[in-house]
């Protein structure tokens, strides 16, 4: 019974590791990659638009134009990947 607790902690555990993260295929996309990573692990998104959004850029709140990539996912809900400066900022579902 014990060794069944431990492994639904550790799972739940696990799964929050990769919680803002896509996967694509055996390759995962998490905040940090770079747009040109996230191209070569997932491919070209079908569809991009842009907003603008405060983030926070080295510890300081700013305004930026942000490009969000939106990834169909098969029987699954889109992933919407947002991109600023050349970098993954945030990972959301549609």
């Amino acid at each position: 019974m014990r060794k069944y607790i431990l492994f639904t902690v550790i799972l739940l555990f696990a799964c929050d590791a990769f919680a803002g993260s896509i996967r694509c295929g055996r390759k995962i996309v998490k905040p940090g990659d770079s747009g040109n990573t996230l191209i070569k692990k997932c491919g070209n998104p079908v569809r991009k638009y842009s907003s603008k959004e405060t983030v926070n850029e080295n510890g300081r709140q700013s305004n930026a134009t942000v490009s969000n990539w939106v990834y169909q996912r098969n029987g699954k809900k889109d992933m919407v990947v947002s991109v600023c400066n050349g970098a993954v900022i945030k990972i959301q579902v549609e």
